[in-house]
């Protein structure tokens, strides 16, 4: 009790150790601010410090360590030394193979100066020797951790992961040896061993898609290795991404022409570019356009340098009606061959594309775009001169339009390139045919029958070209004529009601017999025999180009026919085919219509010549006059025969 007493008398006398540090601290403080005059120095303040220990602790010699230290240095230098001479014998251990008793000293040494970062580059060293790679790879890390600024640490750190994940690689443990391939080329990006290991390694665990990435974003940095594009390209083929294999390929023999493996991989993918060309073709042949193009577009993917497949794409476009692209496919292969002009390619592709303008022509026709259609044939037309299809067809435009005057150019022009042509020379008397009609609309008879006879020359096998003629010439008094121009019509087309009035006017109060015995029917007889033997070669021209019976079905017979690809004929706009079955539906419609009109006609009184009925009086001799208006007076209790009008019997009794 006595003790503790007069240790709190103590306490109370003395400040504790924590109240005097405050207390300097405080002084320390206020010292700086010079604020009171009776501030003590550093040198006062240190000699009460130590007054005031020697009054605490009396005249102990426990807080003067000089002596210490002294002995406290010698120590370390003993330790340090026997840190190396554990070191110099865990290599010789090293050199003589004893890597457990290497391992056994670096570990002693160690522990003897833990801050040496050499020792743990040993002890790492002996590690990998003995096979332990990951308590290597802690070692070196320590060593790095000493001295972070030493980067062959970190590269013997990388090295060590290689190994490590090769062995593993070799156990087939490729899930631990990516994980490994992966640290060591994070360490080491530049490395490309490192990533092309990481790469084999997805390979054998089948993650080729992780694989393409990983080599995508190698070539993003590095762009001079030929292999890593040839091992793209592989990976490529197998995900049949085939138009990347051959850029690939390309880039690589771009690096290494004489590369083996790219050249044979390039010449792979020819073969099989030829294969897919020799599919497409059949397919055309059998009509299968949209697969023969699916082949078509395989064969440019193997092989999109070739420009034939381009060319041959482009006629299957063509014949799809797919135009914009196949004109398409036709400039590029130009652009490409720019430099050959003269080659059979380049021919061949100027064809193409004229036919392909005229096709998308026609089209444009068939749709009723005819500016854009005039507008393709002057492309055309630039191009190729000499095609007297490209002229007929825009003729025909001009004349949907109504521009006779054009249409007539063009059409004279493909009369220059093919003088026998019987479709251009049909064309221009329909031209013809129809600027005499306006003639003679306006009263202009002389130019009028000029263009009749223009007409009749360019085809003298219509009846409706002498009759327009026939009348006209009736205008212009030219009796002779009319009346020889109006019997060639009604010989070639007896059924031409429209002459029956022409002849009662040309040939007054005549009969049948009477104006087939004149001179002028034999005349206008031998005139037409005439102009029907000049056209007999262009008549058998006709029948041969009018299309056979198909012997197989007509979808496939027409796709046949398609598969000329430079040869092939220009498309007309107004084929004549279709122009005769027009033709025959209109006749079709009138006859319906006449008969229609007979079978719901009016009584009308007639006050005209009926041939007919002149013809059925069992007393007119062809040697005497006939009087109609007389002859109607005798049987006028037999009105309604007077009444009769033409019918198709009536004027077959001229034949």
């Amino acid at each position: 009790m006595e003790t503790n007493t007069s240790m709190e008398k103590a306490e109370e006398q003395n400040p504790s150790k924590d109240q005097s540090q405050c207390l300097m601290k405080i002084d320390d403080i206020m010292s700086g601010f010079s604020v009171f005059s009776t501030a003590l120095s550093e040198e006062q303040l240190e000699a009460a410090t130590e007054k005031a220990r020697q009054n605490l602790f009396g005249s102990s010699g426990i807080f003067h360590l000089e002596g210490f230290v002294e002995k406290s240095c010698k120590f370390s230098d003993i330790i340090n030394n026997r840190a190396k001479e554990r070191c110099e014998e865990g290599e010789e251990f090293l050199m003589s193979g004893k890597l457990e008793e290497a391992v056994i000293s670096f570990s002693r040494a160690i522990a003897l100066n833990p801050q040496m970062k050499e020792f743990y580059l040993r002890r790492a060293e002996a590690y990998f020797h003995i096979g332990d790679f990951q308590s290597s790879i802690v070692n070196y890390r320590m060593a790095s951790t000493l001295d972070p600024s030493d980067t062959d640490i970190q590269s013997q750190i990388a090295h060590t992961l290689y190994i490590q994940g090769q062995c593993l690689f070799e156990m087939k443990l490729y899930t631990d040896a990516l994980l490994v391939f992966v640290q060591a080329s994070e360490m080491r990006p530049e490395n490309q061993h490192y990533q092309m290991r990481s790469v084999e390694t997805l390979i054998a665990l089948g993650k080729l898609e992780d694989c393409l990435q990983l080599i995508n974003n190698q070539l993003e940095k590095v762009k001079s290795n030929p292999e890593l594009y040839i091992l793209r390209a592989r990976l490529h083929d197998h995900f049949f991404q085939i138009a990347n294999c051959y850029r690939d390929v390309s880039s690589a023999l771009a690096l290494d022409p004489t590369n083996e493996v790219a050249l044979s991989l390039l010449a792979t993918l020819a073969s099989r570019a030829e294969e897919a060309k020799a599919r497409a073709v059949n397919k055309s042949l059998v009509g299968n356009l949209t697969s023969a193009l699916d082949n078509i577009n395989e064969a440019i993917d193997n092989n999109p340098s070739e420009a034939s497949y381009y060319v041959f794409r482009g006629i299957l476009y063509r014949r799809l009606k797919n135009f914009n692209a196949a004109i398409d496919d036709y400039l590029f292969v130009l652009d490409r061959i720019s430099n050959a002009e003269q080659s059979d390619t380049y021919q061949e592709t100027q064809n193409q594309l004229l036919l392909t303008y005229n096709d998308f022509a026609v089209h444009c026709y068939h749709m009723g775009f005819i500016d854009e259609a005039i507008l393709l044939l002057n492309m055309s037309i630039r191009g190729e001169k000499q095609q007297k299809g490209l002229y007929i067809n825009r003729g025909d435009c001009f004349l949907k339009q109504c521009n006779l005057d054009f249409a007539l150019l063009d059409y004279e022009q493909a009369l220059e390139l093919d003088p026998e042509d019987w479709r251009v020379q049909i064309r221009i008397a329909v031209i013809n045919n129809e600027k005499g009609l306006m003639e003679h609309q306006n009263r202009n008879y002389q130019q009028a029958e000029k263009q009749f006879t223009s007409a009749i020359e360019n085809n003298p096998l219509l009846s409706e070209y002498y009759l327009h003629r026939a009348k006209t010439r009736a205008v212009l008094q030219h009796l002779a004529a009319s009346q020889e121009d109006a019997i060639m019509s009604l010989l070639l087309d007896v059924r031409n009601k429209e002459v029956i009035p022409l002849l009662s006017h040309l040939f007054p109060g005549k009969s049948r017999d009477e104006i087939l015995a004149s001179k002028i029917v034999t005349s206008a007889r031998a005139k037409l025999n005439a102009c029907l033997q000049s056209c007999a070669p262009r008549d058998m021209k006709m029948l041969q180009h009018r299309p056979a019976l198909p012997t197989q079905p007509k979808h496939q017979a027409g796709e046949i026919a398609g598969t000329k690809e430079a040869k092939s004929e220009f498309a007309s706009c107004i084929k004549e085919l279709d122009r005769y079955e027009e033709i025959t539906e209109r006749k079709k419609m009138l006859t319906q219509e006449i008969r229609k009109s007979l079978h719901y006609r009016k009584p009308l009184q007639v006050d005209r010549p009926n041939i007919s009925m002149i013809l059925k009086h069992p007393h007119n001799s062809p040697n005497k006059t006939c009087n109609w208006k007389e002859f109607c007076s005798l049987h006028t209790n037999n009105t309604e025969e007077c009444k009769q009008p033409f019918t198709a019997s009536t004027v077959s009794q001229f034949n």
